[in-house]
């Protein structure tokens, strides 16, 4: 088959569908989109409420737990323990099929039915880590999401095997580090940036193997230097004494200096190592994985984003997670042994899903929420095989003939994702706002949900902050202070301070989530463009726009550079 130009429902941009694209859905056996890869990415991310916490009353027992659905939103919300159990049967809330109604009116109505986890987490791994939500295998932790296999951690984002680390972001086995984006196996590495291996590292970027590095940018195995310049032990000692990075306003004045430092050297158009035929940002031992975005152990990918947790196979428009992932298509936060799951959203071990949400265990089921270790269910209700298979082909075919219509008039037939409307997440409560941050107004105006602040979380600060950590007394964890970026209230914890005093850090004037933001920005968006190679000019795919300041190499000249 021909490549096919065609116009997205959402944006009206222009978008291709190449052979191989429709080779996938003909395996897959749904219908070309009819959105572009852009508009897909963001209306899947719309359905993932992961970091913003609330209290609220459990619907089974009556007390309150904390929760990331929001208190005011129309659903049924059940501790994660009961929710769990054999209490209750997801199964009882079953329904015929209406032929009268499309089938998105039915899921919706079956959503406000079918009670959902306050917290999405593998809970009875999860020790003295109450605050924390998309996360397994925690101890000691706070406010750490998608994270697992941690300890002694907080505000962390998309991280695995961490020790005693505080505001790290998409890391993997570290100890001891803060306010780093993108480090692999390091050790008291601070304010750093895509950095391997490095110990005693600070303000760095792109650093493999280092170690007692300040400032430093694209260097291999080296220690003792400052902002690229080498010095024996004592001289780099010496020159380090001159910093005082106890003071939040030295902090700040150096990371200027540092960024500003950085940006004469040439960044690598494509981060990732180990990979054949592929092409976006961050893909690690990929095969035939292009147009994707964190993805590791991934081959015959398209259109798919933070699969860090590998391997994954034969999937397009798959979005977070994976873990032994096949034959996925626009998914958003599925994985561990899944195989043939299309348009779901949590589900775990299960194989031939459609329209699923939060099921595990499970096989053969459409429109199903919270089903758990059955097979061959229709919205909740059992059926036989024989029975399933018919009833399937018969709803495919009335979605086809008589599709839901959201309030912008887009049209959603089978092969759509769950319309963002009917999500139980406003934008700005979910993943989309951290990667296509808009106002509240162009939310609306796109048929967005939104949810406005709670007013309560915007209270004046008790306390001015000191500049400096030595005056940080103890009473400072009583305080409550304000962001200065965004305004709202935030604290500090015990094991927070210790970690501030031992490796003199000056306490952060913004949130978590602020910082939070602050790191992701580092990382560059989701985003590919055509830009030249600045040293050889050759067509290069990147995640730099055109118009940004950092000098960008193609992979033969960057790796010429550094070697």
């Amino acid at each position: 088959m021909n490549s096919e130009t065609k116009n997205c429902q959402n944006c009206k941009s222009e978008f291709t569908i190449e052979p191989d694209d429709f080779a996938f859905y003909e395996m897959m056996k749904v219908p070309p989109p009819t959105w572009c890869p852009r508009c897909r990415l963001i209306r899947r991310m719309a359905w993932r409420g992961y970091q913003k916490l609330h209290k609220r009353k459990c619907d089974s027992t009556g007390e309150q737990v904390i929760s990331v659905i929001h208190p005011n939103a129309p659903y049924r919300v059940y501790r994660q323990d009961f929710w769990w159990s054999d209490k209750w049967d997801p199964k009882s809330y079953g329904k015929d099929y209406d032929f009268s109604k499309s089938f998105f009116v039915q899921f919706e109505e079956l959503l406000k039915q079918v009670p959902l986890p306050a917290l999405f987490t593998e809970y009875t791994t999860m020790v003295d880590s109450d605050y924390c939500n998309a996360a397994a295998t925690l101890r000691n932790c706070y406010l750490c999401f998608n994270a697992d296999t941690s300890e002694n951690c907080a505000y962390l984002n998309t991280i695995e095997g961490m020790k005693e680390c505080f505001d790290v972001s998409f890391a993997n086995f570290n100890e001891l580090c803060y306010q780093s984006v993108n480090i692999n196996k390091c050790y008291k590495t601070f304010y750093s940036v895509d950095c391997e291996e490095c110990q005693d590292v600070y303000f760095s970027r792109d650093c493999i193997g280092c170690t007692n590095c300040v400032g430093c940018v694209g260097l291999r195995k080296k220690s003792y230097h400052i902002l690229n310049q080498p010095y024996t032990k004592e001289e780099y000692e010496k020159v380090l004494a001159q910093y005082d990075f106890g003071s939040r306003k030295s902090v700040t004045d150096f990371r200027i200096k540092a960024d500003a430092f950085a940006l004469k050297f040439p960044r690598k158009a494509f981060r990732g190592r180990k990979n054949e035929r592929s092409s976006g940002d961050c893909l690690w031992n990929c095969k035939n994985v292009r147009d994707s975005y964190m993805v590791t152990n991934g081959e015959n990918v398209r259109y798919s984003q933070l699969l860090k947790a590998g391997p994954v196979a034969n999937a397009y428009d798959y979005t977070t997670f994976a873990m032994n992932a096949e034959q996925i298509y626009e998914c958003c936060w599925v994985g561990i042994q899944v195989n043939n799951i299309k348009f779901g959203f949590w589900d775990y071990k299960s194989h031939d899903l459609e329209y699923s949400f939060g099921c595990h265990g499970s096989g053969n089921l459409f429109g199903c929420i919270g089903v758990r270790g059955a097979e061959y269910c229709i919205l909740n209700k059992q059926y036989s095989k024989e029975e399933y298979v018919d009833l399937v082909t018969r709803i495919k075919k009335q979605m086809a003939e008589v599709p839901y219509q959201d309030k912008k008039g887009r049209e959603y037939r089978y092969g759509e994702y769950f319309p963002s409307e009917l999500s139980p997440w406003a934008y700005n409560e979910t993943n989309v706002m951290d990667w296509f941050p808009i106002s509240k107004a162009e939310a609306l105006a796109q048929g967005f949900l939104w949810r406005n602040p709670d007013v309560r979380e915007y209270l004046p600060a008790t306390a001015g902050l000191p500049d400096h950590i030595r005056d940080a007394e103890d009473g400072i964890l009583k305080e409550i202070f304000q962001c200065t970026a965004c305004g709202k209230n935030y604290r500090v914890i015990s094991m927070e301070l210790d970690f501030y005093r031992h490796f003199q850090i000056p306490i952060p004037a913004k949130c978590s989530f602020c910082r939070d933001n602050e790191r992701r920005v580092q990382l560059n968006p989701i985003a590919f463009y055509d830009r030249i190679c600045a040293k050889c000019s050759e067509a290069i795919k990147t995640t730099y726009a055109p118009d940004r300041p950092e000098i960008v190499y193609c992979e033969q000249c960057y790796q010429a550079e550094v070697a």
